[in-house]
């Protein structure tokens, strides 16, 4: 009852003895307060503005309901008051979506909010109440701005309640307030600063494709205000700082494919004013892929072998990989994301030596991998002769026919045909595929025919050849006719002497 005296009569007469005494007289066209109440009828045209936990906000004027009561009202929310606001309480209840913040906005009600107790600092305001919460779920700040133009300190046009974790429910709360006259309505001491909205801006860096990144947005204001923050309509919270630069930072995710991605962000004070929208645009550039293996199972082959090999590749883009051998397209793995791969058939080698394949991988951005570098060898494979000619006889001197066949793998190998007819094991009686030939002497033979390739590789085959003699050269038996036997002479007999 002593604080309901003091906010009427006593106080009134108070003010006037400070006058008396050399208080400074209002400059005109300022603020003037009036009167001793202040009740819920009398508010009409405050702006109250709930902001909910999806970042959208609702506002809605105040008006009267009856004699002494006045009240605002949105979708599941409702803010009402009925009495002197000095000691009546106000009443907030919300049915629907959790609220993050309610903010009253007096000075459009020709209302200002006085919230320093038990005796006048503005001339004209009497004593005041500051924000309590009588009942219910307390908000995790509250907080007066809008200073009023004649104020010493204690009259705002604005008290916001802040709820970090959302507000459901009921509350009443304690918050005083005065009136202005008709004649010089409320005015807040910098309205420039009261109706400027926000500022906001930020920064999007250049990254590569796979890799992730985050933004973080930025918001000044003349005014005291927490600030909202939106990224292509997406709530990002409130900073609840009511001065200097307020922020809020989001991830932006992970980026599996280069390209250009804009981004626009609002920023939303506490009484519902928006930014200017500010468009930045993420760049993400390629990364080409890595060729991680080029694997060829067998590295040495023989002359006529096939070979075959794999691709495999990585890209951290979304991208398909196309494969190449030696700048030739080898096939393309759809596959936008692990390791992608490909086989392919290096060819068939006719030829020995040493082949060199390099493999190469290409994203659908055109950009190429790393090269790998594989090398195989073709060893020689000997000839084999397929067919000779077969065992036979022939007379002495008499021609005959010989021919050998073989085949080779390696396609370009020429091939060399040399005969042993005399078995002496020396392969230098002839030269060539074939030919033909005769025995002067009768017997036996074993022919031999090697092939060579000109790599080192060799084979033989022989054949029988039995030579008869001719029938010129069976030897005749001529008779040779006898001859008498001669008789012998008669001899002397020696043993007689001489005659006399």
């Amino acid at each position: 009852m002593a604080s309901f005296l003091l906010k009427n009569r006593y106080t009134r007469l108070l003010g006037s003895t400070l006058l008396l005494l050399g208080t400074v007289a209002i400059p005109s066209q300022a603020t003037t307060l009036t009167g001793f109440t202040t009740t819920g009828n009398m508010m009409a045209g405050m702006q109250i503005t709930a902001s909910f936990v999806d970042g959208s906000s609702e506002s809605s004027i105040w008006g009267a309901t009856n004699i002494n009561s006045g009240g605002a009202f949105g979708s599941g929310w409702s803010l009402t008051e009925s009495g002197n606001s000095f000691d009546a309480p106000w009443t907030f209840t919300n049915t629907g979506q959790a609220i993050t913040s309610l903010v009253i906005d007096a000075i459009p009600g020709n209302t200002v909010f006085d919230n320093i107790p038990e005796y006048e600092i503005t001339l004209g305001s009497a004593d005041g109440w500051p924000f309590q919460t009588l009942l219910g779920q307390s908000p995790t700040s509250s907080n007066y701005s809008d200073i009023i133009d004649i104020s010493q300190g204690d009259l705002f046009g604005k008290l916001s309640l802040y709820w970090t974790e959302g507000f459901t429910g009921l509350m009443r709360f304690r918050a005083d307030t005065d009136s202005g006259s008709s004649r010089d309505p409320v005015r807040p001491r910098d309205p420039v600063a009261r109706d400027t909205p926000p500022v906001v801006d930020f920064a999007l860096p250049t990254i590569y494709e796979g890799q992730s990144t985050s933004t973080t947005l930025f918001a000044t204001q003349q005014a005291e205000n927490a600030i909202s923050f939106f990224l292509d309509g997406r709530n990002l919270g409130t900073d609840f700082r009511r001065s200097g630069v307020r922020s809020a930072s989001t991830d932006l995710g992970f980026f599996a494919d280069n390209g250009e991605y804009t981004y626009t962000a609002t920023a939303r004070d506490e009484n519902g004013r928006y930014s200017t929208p500010v468009a930045r645009t993420l760049q993400v550039l390629n990364v080409a892929p890595t060729l991680t293996d080029f694997r060829i199972p067998r590295r040495v082959i023989y002359q006529g072998q096939s070979v075959s090999g794999s691709l495999y590749a990585t890209d951290p883009g979304a991208d398909a990989e196309t494969f190449f051998v030696n700048g030739n397209e080898v096939g393309t793995d759809p596959q936008t994301s692990g390791t992608r791969t490909v086989d392919a058939m290096l060819g068939t080698f006719t030829d020995v030596g040493w082949y060199t394949f390099t493999g190469l991988a290409q994203d659908k951005d055109g950009d190429y991998s790393n090269p790998l570098t594989r090398l195989i060898r073709v060893l020689n494979v000997a000839p084999a002769l397929t067919s000779v000619t077969q065992d036979l006889t022939v007379k002495i001197g008499e021609f005959f026919d010989f021919v050998a066949d073989a085949t080779d793998p390696g396609i370009n190998d020429v091939l060399t045909y040399d005969w042993d007819f005399n078995m002496d094991g020396v392969f230098d009686d002839f030269t060539g595929a074939s030919g033909q030939w005769s025995f002067t002497d009768s017997g036996s033979y074993q022919v031999g025919v090697r092939v060579s390739d000109g790599n080192g590789g060799y084979d033989y085959s022989y054949f029988n050849a039995e030579i008869e003699p001719d029938s010129r050269e069976i030897p005749i038996s001529i008779p040779i006719p006898s001859l008498p036997i001669p008789l012998p002479l008669p001899q002397p007999d020696l043993s007689c002497g001489p005659s006399r």
